[in-house]
């Protein structure tokens, strides 16, 4: 049902947003290691969560329309039908604007800064630095774990916020399947940085994972290890 009001009333409503719709790019000089978007199951949640926030709206249409009709008879009705299509534009340009939203949130890991875009009547754009990066947490509400996905917060240095204000050091990566494996790949890309020391380009292989070069790394090692063990009898002889 979502969808299908979603798709009969979107060429409506997407020209007047005026949106650009060309996926963001990282900073010059970071180079991209994964590219995240919310999974489907989170816009299934927000839109469910509109659908529920305008439900006192839509009782409230409901019960004006019964008493326009009641009380003014056929300017009632006239006036009634002018609510109802008030109403039913509201809540399909909410449905829109939730939807495209959903396709328009990207979250680029690269390997010196994070970059997260969102937002579809407001657009939001934050790159964070992983030289400032002083905290990663992943939450799961019960309604999360209902639908199956998890948050991850960043909070970077100057994450105070002042009330009423946008805090722009702190950015949450919504609605990821493994948000703990991305928790993991950003602390990677987090402790690499500090390795380099700041100003110094970090080697990248495009391609290539954080948990891949763990495991060429441990491959590595267990050749090492091996070729140790057999000069060890060698060195007795």
């Amino acid at each position: 049902m979502i969808e299908l009001i979603v798709r009969l009333t979107r060429p409506l409503y997407v020209p007047l947003l005026k949106l650009k719709t060309e996926p963001p790019h990282l900073p010059e000089g970071s180079a991209l290691v994964r590219s995240l978007k919310p999974s489907e199951s989170w816009f299934t949640w927000r839109a469910l969560t509109a659908m529920f926030g305008l439900l006192p709206q839509v009782i409230g249409t409901g019960v004006g329309v019964i008493a326009l009709i009641a009380k003014l008879g056929g300017l009632g009705w006239v006036l009634a039908a002018l609510l109802v299509l008030f109403e039913v534009v509201v809540v399909s340009f909410t449905l829109v604007a939730t939807r495209v939203d959903y396709e328009l949130r990207f979250f680029l890991v690269g390997d010196r800064s994070l970059r997260v875009s969102e937002g579809a009547i407001v657009r939001r754009e934050v790159t964070l630095s992983y030289a400032n990066v002083q905290n990663l947490e992943v939450t799961q509400g019960p309604l999360e774990r209902l639908f199956g996905f998890q948050n991850l917060t960043v909070t970077t240095a100057g994450a105070d916020q002042q009330p009423g204000m946008e805090n722009s050091h702190s950015v949450t990566l919504v609605g990821l399947d493994d948000a703990e494996a991305v928790r993991t790949l950003i602390l990677g890309m987090l402790h690499q940085t500090k390795d380099a020391g700041l100003g110094e380009r970090l080697p990248t292989t495009p391609g290539l994972s954080l948990a891949r070069l763990l495991e060429v790394r441990d491959a590595a090692v267990a050749l090492r290890d091996a070729a140790q063990g057999n000069q060890a009898p060698l060195a007795a002889k």
